[in-house]
């Protein structure tokens, strides 16, 4: 199971954004592959463990944590 669940190019832009933004001092460019790859990792956990805890009632996922 590979599929991609983030948007790689807007978390880039969101990171390189945000890093700017409120590390003053700080300017980078780049974002390691490796970086979004643990993103990815973190997302897929995050879905797998909230699912993992939800309520079994009903056919809609709902409840996030």
């Amino acid at each position: 199971m590979s599929e991609n669940l983030i948007n790689r190019s807007a978390c880039k832009q969101f990171t390189l954004r945000w890093a700017n933004d409120h590390r003053r001092g700080w300017q980078p460019s780049r974002v390691s592959k490796q970086y979004l790859d643990d993103l990815e990792n973190k997302v897929r956990l995050l879905i797998q463990d909230s699912v993992n805890k939800h309520r079994s009632v009903g056919k809609t996922v709902r409840d996030l944590f």
